[in-house]
């Protein structure tokens, strides 16, 4: 059975409501409710992922904002959420050793959100970590170039002994990573 529209926005109310006073367990009922009710619904996907995004439940979080903005892919809040999740999940990852798995998750957060320096950072370590030394290069050059102020970071990460490169030359890394 169906919901008419305004069915839907009233649960939709209900359960910010409910996010908003703090009752996480009450607000997914009722978005559980409207999924059954009348899929897909992007406002009730965006809810789910910020519920699970609060409640630690990362990869949940993320599925629900790529279903979301599957249905309204220019929702600026929902690509929010869906970074952050994707964000989260990268981190999962990399407390898990799993570098591939880390470096998917940021990469969907740059195709999300490109402004994500922290997260060209991340993935520039991931992709050095795997031995896949230039491609981290290109990563780190491009977190460069958005903002030079990630250069120490940068430039630390380079130099941890296992995979790194020692720069005696600043000015040089610095002239490398504007055109990597």
């Amino acid at each position: 059975m169906t919901l008419p529209t305004t069915a839907i926005e009233d649960l939709l109310g209900l359960a910010i409501r409910h996010v908003n006073a703090g009752q996480v367990a009450r607000a997914r009922v009722l978005c559980e409710q409207a999924v059954k009710a009348h899929p897909p619904h992007p406002a009730v996907q965006q809810l789910l992922a910020v519920i699970d995004l609060q409640q630690g439940d990362a990869n949940s979080a993320a599925e629900w904002a790529m279903a979301s903005l599957a249905l309204r892919p220019d929702h600026p809040p929902t690509q929010r959420v869906a970074a952050d999740a994707w964000f989260q999940v990268s981190l999962e990852r990399h407390e898990a050793h799993d570098l591939a798995g880390e470096a998917s998750a940021l990469r969907e957060v740059l195709r999300i959100a490109p402004e994500r320096v922290e997260a060209e950072v991340n993935l520039g370590i991931a992709l050095q970590d795997a031995g896949e030394m230039t491609d981290a290069m290109r990563a780190y050059g491009r977190a460069f170039r958005l903002r030079e102020d990630t250069f120490g970071r940068i430039a630390h990460a380079l130099a941890t002994p296992e995979t790194g490169r020692l720069w005696l030359n600043l000015d040089a890394l610095r002239a490398e990573l504007r055109v990597a």
